[in-house]
């Protein structure tokens, strides 16, 4: 029975997982403002680059992934360069509130 039940399980969160191609990953650092982390301790800077047809969105996904790494809180953007590469510069915010 208990069998039965786990198999069930897997199958239905593999379902779900297999049931969009265009899957969003959710982000635990937020796009913010420079006037939204007035009351927030900064505390690194970080890049990212991306090449291709998604250069401007891996390039934001690469830096917030070290936002994320550091445990910041929320990110602003301090400079998008469209060249190629595309590059960016952010700097990671930590925000108790």
């Amino acid at each position: 029975m208990l069998r039965i039940v786990v198999s069930l399980l897997l199958i239905s969160l593999l379902g779900g997982c297999a049931s969009n191609g265009d899957v969003q990953i959710h982000q635990r650092i937020n796009e913010a403002y420079d006037f939204e982390v007035t009351h927030c301790d900064s505390f690194a800077m970080v890049t990212g680059v991306g090449r291709g047809e998604t250069s401007l969105r891996d390039a934001k996904l690469s830096a917030m992934k070290q936002g994320e790494e550091l445990f910041g809180t929320h990110i602003v953007w301090l400079q998008i360069d469209l060249g190629e590469p595309t590059k960016v510069v952010a700097v990671i915010y930590k925000c108790l509130a």
